[in-house]
């Protein structure tokens, strides 16, 4: 446990992704717009980051943003929530680059749309100062999507189904420090033209907590059957 002296209060969730993968649905609605569990992604959320305090959330979007603009400004959540929408697509570096001169302090969470973990973000909070570090990446274990055989001489010895690996991978939360943006290209990708470059700028934070991501028609009935321990979680007390 880490303790924590400073408590964030300003969010940027990335919601301009076209949602390819799991359409028709996003044909109509943008990806954060999915239902799951009787409510879009983005009041998940939404309810996340106000259950670890923050207050101001700037949803940095593009494609069908009037559909999510339009739901949050509808929703009894009492929060601000401001909207960074991109002319043209700029991947998800520029769209942070532009989203992060909304923020109101020095330091944000910063959100993949499509992302829902129990994770206690004031603990991340507290790790990030504590590295000192101009970001920090979420990581979690990988688990197999297949059953993992070992064997001997053609013999089965011994069959685990979906295994946790001994791999960490991105999970899609991260805070940075207001001053990223000089690091952060106009257009293009974190994973491809930010994090490379800035491997011995980052510290990495590592959850064991349920994460879920709504990536393809399968994440989407995965994660329905998950929904009701995470609804559990968010509701709970802080």
């Amino acid at each position: 446990m880490f303790k924590h002296s400073e408590r964030l209060t300003d969010a940027i969730v990335l919601c301009g992704g076209l949602g390819e993968r799991l359409r028709p649905i996003t044909e109509q609605i943008p990806k954060v717009m999915i239902t799951l569990g009787g409510r879009p992604l983005v009041e998940w959320q939404m309810r996340w980051l106000m259950k670890c305090g923050v207050e101001r959330i700037v949803f940095a979007c593009g494609y069908l943003y009037e559909k999510i603009e339009d739901f949050v400004k509808r929703s009894n959540l009492k929060a601000q929530f401001l909207f960074s929408v991109e002319k043209e697509r700029i991947g998800t570096s520029g769209a942070i680059k532009q989203a992060l001169s909304m923020i109101k302090g020095d330091t944000a969470y910063v959100l993949n749309g499509d992302v829902l973990c129990t994770l206690d973000l004031t603990e991340l909070a507290a790790f990030h100062n504590l590295m000192g570090k101009v970001g920090t990446i979420t990581v979690t274990q990988l688990r197999s999507p297949y059953g993992i055989c070992e064997s001997f001489n053609g013999v089965l010895e011994r069959f685990v189904e979906k295994p946790l690996l001994p791999h960490w991978v991105n999970a899609g939360v991260y805070i940075f420090n207001r001053n990223i943006k000089s690091s952060l290209s106009e257009k293009g990708d974190l994973e491809q033209d930010v994090f490379p470059k800035l491997a011995s700028f980052l510290s990495v934070y590592m959850t064991r907590g349920r994460w879920l991501t709504i990536d393809t028609m399968k994440d989407l009935r995965e994660s329905e059957a998950q929904v009701e321990e995470y609804e559990n979680w968010i509701e709970g007390s802080s």
